[in-house]
Formats: structure tokens, C-alpha cells, sequence
């Protein structure tokens, strides 16, 4: 008795397959959940896990400057205290025009890195001023890792 793969047609001694490959190409597809939420700006669906839609959200997080104070206590839960400071420079535009790390060059992937630490700053400055271009560099991980830990 012969069977045919489910997938690719190959005659096969397995009941529905010929190969793993062609098993998990059929049995790992699944259907994309569909937009149930709203967002909370605009209206337009969303995924019901999200508060905003993509355009609301860079709005929001570009809106209006704001005090560190008010990004850590009003904004965000005290856990992810820095979140939006952080976010708010990776959306700078020295982070969207500098691909490469501006201490050894590399390119595969960079991160945007302050360099007088957020913590060091009072709780009334303004957001803009601690993500200025004067306080942001551009590096590859392992150089962001050797500035953070000059002695490490």
C-alpha cells in the first residue's frame, strides 16, 4: 500500500508526509489573527493588545517634550522608568541618519547610547535637552558595552 504526501505529492511509506520539511510547511501555517481593537486616537482596527495605531504612536511619543519627572511617573510604571527617554532617542534624528557605529565603523546593527546616563540627570529636565545630539552616540554593541564600562 502507497500514500502520497499531503504536500508535495512524492509517493511516501509515512500516512500523510514524505519529510519533516514538508510536515511543518503544512501543519506551522497558521492564519494571521485579525485586527479586533481600536485605536484610541484615530479608530482605526488594531490588534486589541495595542492602545494606538502606528502612526498615533510616533505621534505620541514625538508629541511634546516633557520633564524626566513626568516620563518616568506619569508615563510608564516605575519599572520601566527610562522607556520613554530611551524610545524617544532611538527616534531622533541622529539615530535615523547615522547607520554605523561612529567609534570603530561597523554596520551590522547599532544602538543609540547617551553619553551622560539618563540617571545623571535632575528630575526637571526636559526630555529634549537629555536626548540632544550633543548627549547621543551612535554605536555597535560592543563598543556601547565598553562605554558604558570604561573599567571593565
Amino acid at each position: 500500500m502507497s500514500n502520497f504526501c499531503f504536500k508535495c505529492g512524492k509517493e511516501t511509506q509515512n500516512v500523510k508526509y514524505c519529510s519533516r520539511s514538508c510536515a511543518a510547511s503544512i501543519n506551522n501555517t497558521q492564519p494571521k489573527r485579525k485586527l479586533e481593537g481600536r485605536c484610541v486616537k484615530c479608530s482605526c482596527l488594531i490588534k486589541s493588545s495595542r492602545k494606538y495605531c502606528k502612526t498615533c504612536r510616533t505621534l505620541e511619543l514625538g508629541a511634546k517634550d516633557m520633564t524626566l519627572q513626568q516620563a518616568i511617573y506619569e508615563k510608564h510604571h516605575r519599572s520601566s522608568a527610562y522607556a520613554l527617554v530611551r524610545a524617544r532617542a532611538r527616534n531622533s534624528e541622529k539615530a535615523k541618519s547615522i547607520k554605523c557605529c561612529e567609534k570603530c565603523g561597523w554596520s551590522n546593527h547599532v544602538e543609540v547610547c547617551h553619553k551622560i546616563p539618563i540617571s545623571n540627570f535632575s528630575l526637571t529636565t526636559l526630555l529634549s535637552e537629555i536626548n540632544s545630539e550633543e548627549n547621543l552616540l551612535i554605536l555597535c554593541p560592543n563598543c556601547h558595552w565598553m562605554f558604558d564600562h570604561p573599567n571593565g
